[in-house]
């Protein structure tokens, strides 16, 4: 039993004639009549009762016809599965990304690339900047968002977003009470026990700053993105930095070898989405999320930090 004696099979069993089963399948009578004595041979019970004026299915005939629809539906769908993983349109795309862009541009890019491409599989691990990067350089994932990317030549990084950098302190720290601080003062007069702005040096974990911050006992510097995730607006006063001319920049970053074909439509997704749009204005903003998408080699730091 083969796909064309199935395909024969349903075409006779449609027009329940051999001859217009024979010219719509662009074959001889002879060859369709073949298939279906071979067919035959094959289940060993006849599937089409014949006469000189009619031909009509077998009961056993009847009840192979569902199953031949599935089998040739199904092979429809593997040749159409192949022809997709082929090109690149079916596939698997592992990413990794440190904690908090979930909140903000993380769901924008991989919900506009899932619309366009359902049958590409996402997997998404969530880590901190150092361990991101582990699965980067060890080629278990194929790309990472992260900040301060510390790669040499072989990644390419590419600017996503840019984020003002804020001061948090508590709601009972006389500072709270003003519309912004200078980031002078605040390394000054208090104890900074996180500081977004070195990210080349090993800092606390976030949350537990941020509860310290919250009891009044220190003060943080963040990305402003951490707001929209943090659980301590009940706490926290967050005020812009006046003096810092610092931001916090998010990059993507990959293998230069990277040969994974649903990976590159994923690339070309976001490098539309960072093109600018209708903007008469041709210069890049750093802050836009329609940024023009620097591209890059990284540097060599290696510190790790908590995100």
């Amino acid at each position: 039993m083969n796909l064309r004696q199935l395909e024969c099979f349903l075409e006779v069993a449609r027009t329940l004639n051999f001859t217009r089963a024979a010219e719509n399948l662009y074959l001889s009578q002879t060859v369709v009549t073949n298939h279906i004595r071979h067919l035959e041979e094959a289940v060993g019970f006849p599937v089409f009762e014949r006469s000189k004026k009619s031909v009509s299915l077998t009961e056993n005939g009847s009840i192979l016809l569902y199953e031949a629809q599935q089998v040739l539906d199904s092979a429809a769908a593997c040749q159409n599965l192949a022809e997709r993983l082929k090109t690149g349109y079916a596939g698997i795309i592992r990413l990794a990304y440190i904690r908090g862009i979930e909140q903000c541009i993380l769901t924008d890019i991989i919900g506009n690339f899932y619309q366009k491409h359902p049958d590409i599989h996402l997997e998404l691990l969530r880590n901190n900047r150092k361990n991101v990067q582990k699965l980067l350089l060890k080629n278990e994932v194929d790309g990472i968002f992260t900040f301060n990317p510390p790669f040499a030549d072989r990644y390419e990084a590419l600017l996503i977003q840019s984020y003002s950098l804020m001061a948090a302190v508590s709601k009972d720290h006389p500072f709270a009470s003003g519309t912004s601080i200078s980031y002078s003062r605040l390394n000054r007069e208090t104890n900074v026990l996180f500081d977004s702005s070195r990210q080349n040096t090993t800092m606390p974990d976030l949350d537990s700053a941020l509860l310290k911050v919250s009891i009044n006992s220190c003060t943080a510097v963040i990305p402003e993105f951490v707001i929209r995730y943090s659980s301590y607006e009940k706490y926290i006063r967050y005020l812009p930095l006046t003096d810092l001319d610092i931001s916090f920049d998010v990059y993507f970053v990959y293998s230069k070898e990277n040969r994974n074909l649903s990976f590159r439509l994923f690339l070309d997704n976001i490098s539309r989405m960072l093109s600018p749009v209708n903007h008469s204005d041709s210069r890049p903003s750093a802050k836009a999320y329609a940024s023009r998408g620097e591209t890059g080699s990284c540097s060599s730091t290696t510190k790790d930090s908590p995100f």
